[in-house]
């Protein structure tokens, strides 16, 4: 926060499927929306109407606004090492997420960026995108094609909104397997060490 209590900047935090994913259309996924229905009221693509879940839920606890902390996205090893059978599994496991791909929303999800930059510049809000660090193996199994795009897609966003900096957590040294609870998510040790990077990285920006 700056010295009148206002907010200087926004981070916003990206994967190189970023532009291509739409969790409502997500088989296996989508009840995490309905959860965020609490607060969004909006179900986007997914199968069932708005009015039809509604149904499912008592007026007045939609009415309270309840924030989304409160809910169990279930437990997360935040404590945990990376299973030595999941580095060995890392191509399987990317090629997974392969049906988590959907091109029609490619256009839609490059405006949503776009409107949250362009919100930031409006707010003077200096926005800080970027890729969190993952493992070697995501890393090296993970499909160049989409890869060379994402980077694509945030340099034109860069060059439209100057005020943007974009970090690329895959290049940063020193973060080893022992920072990873699985092959694309840090654990408690590796989102501490890159907090503290981001936070290194506003510092230098409040110094000029």
């Amino acid at each position: 926060m700056g010295g009148h209590s206002r907010l200087k900047y926004a981070l916003i935090g990206l994967t190189p499927y970023s532009f291509y994913y739409d969790l409502s259309r997500t088989f296996g996924y989508r009840y995490v929306l309905l959860q965020y229905f609490i607060a969004i009221n909006d179900l986007h693509n997914f199968f069932v109407p708005v009015d039809v879940y509604k149904k499912f839920i008592r007026a007045e606890y939609l009415s309270m606004k309840l924030p989304l902390e409160p809910f169990d996205y279930g437990a997360v090893p935040w404590n945990k090492k990376m299973d030595p059978q999941a580095r060995l599994n890392a191509r399987d496991i990317i090629d997974g997420w392969a049906d988590k791909n959907y091109p029609d929303t490619r256009d839609e999800n490059i405006k949503i960026l776009d409107d949250y930059l362009t919100l930031c510049g409006r707010n003077r809000i200096r926005p800080i995108m970027f890729l969190p660090p993952m493992t070697e193996g995501y890393i090296k199994h993970f499909n160049k094609q989409k890869l060379d795009e994402f980077h694509y897609l945030i340099g034109q966003a860069c060059k439209k909104h100057p005020y943007a900096v974009f970090i690329d957590g895959w290049k940063l040294q020193g973060f080893t397997d022992r920072d990873f609870y699985d092959v694309f998510h840090l654990n408690i040790i590796g989102a501490a060490k890159f907090s503290t990077f981001l936070n290194s990285v506003i510092e230098q920006l409040d110094g000029h």
